[in-house]
């Protein structure tokens, strides 16, 4: 939900209503453009099966034309009020394509992507100026005091979703659909810059003074992951294509934008990997038949039939039809051939305009050498796909140098593997892959050469991989016998640490357990009949610690041992004893109870080692009430005092429940505990004359759980600052409601920690997220996204 400025509120709302409003007429226009387009090329066809193609087309886009009208506005509206994450899941951004996505979609899922993915640059780039400015506006209505485009609701991906979805709901065929939204897709950046203007002037004329650009440093060019993507945005660059199409808003602009979308699409670069090769690649759908095969059968039948020693021999009769088969199958062999030539010509010429440094000379060769052994477009894009997934490892800054040399001389293993072995990029368990990933990973666990453990760790990898430097691999075998080596040597190092881990661990499996358990009571205490009328410190302490008391003993002794039993009717007594319309009334049960009171709950307490200071806080605060009830009797009450109290306790009993004082994850660890575990606690910052909420928070969880350390996967490297330094550990451990979490350090170290402590750390800059994903499947999306960038500049 958007926090709009009260100012603005019903502006704001009206410029969405408007805008969705506004859907029919667009998609009005893109129909026209869409119509042109189709009765162009039907007209400029000599093919009589394409004519017939756009005439059908031009039939069903008449067909339903009212259908794509009343349904674009609906499917606006449902854009601009979905959140923000929910639109970019939608339609994913070049960034965030996914290499193992790819593998489970067909030819015609992929044409859309990049279909979509070119219509939203195109919109982009033809509404960049308008929609800068409109972005000021829009974020000044939402109280924002700098400019935050994705908080723009009516961003160019909302208006395209909504045009997918509007075009996908209409019966037409696939293909058809698919052709529509394309020459719609582009159409739509026209319309989009005229919008923005209007709505521009439109809040302008409102008096609503434009957000500014909030000024961040350029991005590094050292190849960070994720550089430039701050929470502050930075007026927009175009696309990098400013100087290409001239400055945003002029004429020139847009007649050579107009220019390219007319342009008729060029030959594809045979070398260039694009998102519907890499699909097809991973799909075994490149190179079925077999280059080397088909050649070799086309050899060995003409020496038999031409070249035999005995003369020509007359093919025998079934044969004679698969030899003329042969020829036109072989001949296409060999023109593939030459293809792969070019491509590894290609990629020579790619990599040569950079040249390499001393010690990657004789890499650079033996990778030469592998290229020119392809047989097979298959083949040459496999070693494309190798070489692209290398350098993104090799050039990932949160790698030591040593490490990414060592991927390095890994290279040529890989590429001869891939020649031989397609299921490297298919099997995410596959040997080569696993080694890779796990030598990476694991290196994460320390933040410089000079770390202790470090260089023992380089000499383990080094000399286990040292045998694939000149292997000639026909499987995963001699990966897998690398990685098994350096697994048995890590689990050797994992059984010394156990130890220390396992003790955590079992620490803090008992906190989890116990409360959970205490949510249950604690809820229990909530719905009791006079939990609504007793004062917030005394069931803010029945909640909280005392809930943990009884949990504590039922754990300990079963529910119905005497503990539990004796700590469970506490509760009502308590209860009965601070209610303001009870106690009073029966001072001698009241001063009998109290001493039993007092003694039952410092046993309870110590129980779970409750800290004496805050047990003394809430017993000084008990005894007020207590001592209030008495006097409450010794003085008499004047009658306009009772019928005040009467109607009170009247308007209390009317009154809709409390919202009791919660917080979510943070559960209560006793200080053994945290001991075990080495637990990190944040100290609170509330006032301590607030003992409701200086005691210990009830355990009554929300019902939805906020995001925090259990976003991160299991296995996620971080950073700490902790005692003065920065420590890099490791997530190891949740707990199954994600509160509680245990990071632990290459040395064997732990840390525990609440997810509130977590969201407070993370809050202070005191910890950060080295990598949440393998760096292996990090370097493998971004093979798939440079694909797709591939696929847009072959069309543009």
């Amino acid at each position: 939900m958007q926090n709009i400025d009260p100012r603005y509120a019903s502006l704001y709302q009206a410029t969405v209503k408007d805008a969705a409003a506004g859907g029919a007429a667009i998609m009005g226009k893109l129909i026209l453009t869409l119509r042109r387009d189709l009765l162009a090329r039907e007209s400029a066809s000599r093919d009589f099966r394409e004519r017939e193609v756009h005439s059908e087309s031009i039939k069903q886009l008449f067909h339903h034309e009212q259908t794509l009208r009343e349904g674009y506005g609906p499917a606006l509206l449902e854009q601009f009020t979905r959140p923000v994450e929910a639109v970019k899941a939608a339609m994913p951004s070049i960034a965030e394509v996914q290499f193992d996505q790819l593998e489970l979609m067909d030819e015609v899922q992929v044409q859309e992507s990049v279909n979509m993915a070119r219509a939203q640059q195109m919109a982009m780039l033809a509404a960049e100026a308008s929609l800068a400015e409109l972005n000021t506006l829009i974020c000044a209505t939402l109280g924002l005091p700098t400019v935050r485009p994705e908080r723009n609701p009516l961003r160019p991906e909302a208006y395209i979703a909504a045009l997918r979805n509007t075009v996908e709901r209409t019966p037409a065929p696939a293909g058809m659909r698919l052709d529509w939204l394309t020459v719609m897709g582009v159409a739509l950046g026209a319309e989009l810059k005229e919008l923005y203007s209007s709505l521009s002037s439109q809040l302008k004329n409102q008096g609503v003074v434009a957000a500014g650009y909030a000024v961040t440093p350029a991005p590094s060019t050292s190849g960070a992951q994720g550089a430039g993507k701050g929470r502050d945005a930075t007026p927009p660059a175009s696309l990098n294509e400013t100087s290409r199409y001239g400055a945003p808003g002029s004429a020139e602009r847009d007649a050579l934008i107009a220019q390219e979308i007319r342009r008729p699409k060029p030959a594809t670069d045979p070398a260039l990997l694009t998102l519907d090769r890499l699909r097809k690649l991973l799909a075994g759908e490149l190179d079925q038949l077999g280059t080397p095969h088909r050649v070799a059968a086309f050899a060995q039948q003409f020496a038999r039939q031409f070249e035999s020693p005995g003369g020509y021999e007359a093919p025998v009769a079934e044969s004679h039809s698969d030899f003329a088969a042969t020829v036109p199958a072989a001949f296409e062999a060999l023109t593939e051939m030459k293809q792969v030539d070019r491509v590894v010509q290609r990629l020579e010429q790619r990599r040569g305009g950079v040249p390499p440094s001393a010690g990657v000379h004789g890499l650079q060769a033996v990778r030469e050498d592998i290229r020119r052994s392809a047989s097979g477009v298959a083949q040459a894009l496999s070693l494309e796909v190798v070489n692209l997934m290398v350098d993104n490892i090799a050039r990932d800054p949160r790698l030591l140098e040593p490490v990414q040399s060592l991927v390095r001389e890994l290279e040529p293993a890989l590429m001869r593997l891939a020649l031989v072995d397609a299921r490297l990029f298919t099997d995410k368990h596959h040997a080569a892959r696993l080694l890779v990933q796990e030598l990476t990973h694991r290196s994460l666990a320390y933040a410089n050469a000079q770390s202790p453990g470090f260089l023992a760790f380089l000499d383990e990898v080094k000399e286990a991989i040292a045998p694939l430097a000149h292997a000639q691999p026909e499987g995963p075998e001699l990966f897998a016998r690398a990685l098994q080596e350096l697994q048995a040597i890590w689990q050797e190092e994992a059984v010394k640490q156990s130890q220390a881990r396992s003790q955590a661990v079992k620490a803090l499996e008992k906190a989890e357990q116990r409360n959970l358990l205490a949510e249950k009571i604690a809820r229990e205490i909530d719905s009791h009949p006079d939990a609504a009328k007793v004062p917030d410190v005394v069931l803010t302490f029945l909640c909280g610690p005392w809930a943990q008391v009884v949990a504590q003993a039922r754990l300990s002794g079963g529910s119905g041992s005497a503990a539990a039993d004796k700590y469970q009717a506490l509760i009502s007594a308590l209860l009965w004893s601070t209610h303001p319309d009870l106690a009073h009334k029966n001072i001698a049960k009241l001063t009998k109870l109290v001493p039993l009171l007092l003694s039952t709950l410092r046993d309870g307490l110590e129980t779970i080692q409750y800290p004496a200071t805050k047990a003394s806080a809430f017993l000084e605060a008990l005894m007020g009430l207590h001592q209030a009830a008495f006097r409450a009797v010794q003085k008499p009450t004047p009658v306009v005092a009772v019928k005040v109290e009467a109607e009170a306790a009247k308007s209390v009993a009317s009154a809709p429940v409390r919202n009791r004082p919660v917080e979510d994850g943070n559960p209560w660890v006793a200080p053994s505990e945290a001991h075990d575990s080495n637990f990190i606690d944040i100290a609170e910052e509330t006032p301590a004359a607030a003992v409701a909420t200086t005691i210990l928070s009830p355990v009554i969880p929300p019902a939805v759980a906020g995001a925090g350390a259990g976003s991160l996967p299991l296995g996620s490297w971080v950073e700490l600052h902790t005692g003065g330094d920065w420590v890099r550990t490791q997530l190891t451990w949740a707990s199954p409601h994600g509160t509680l979490f245990l990071f632990t350090s290459a040395a064997g170290a732990t840390q525990s920690m609440t997810r509130r402590t977590h969201d407070k750390l993370v809050a202070a800059g005191q910890l950060r997220v080295i990598s949440a994903q393998p760096v292996v499947d990090g370097a493998l999306d971004a093979v798939a996204q440079q694909a797709m960038k591939n696929s847009l500049d072959s069309t543009l």
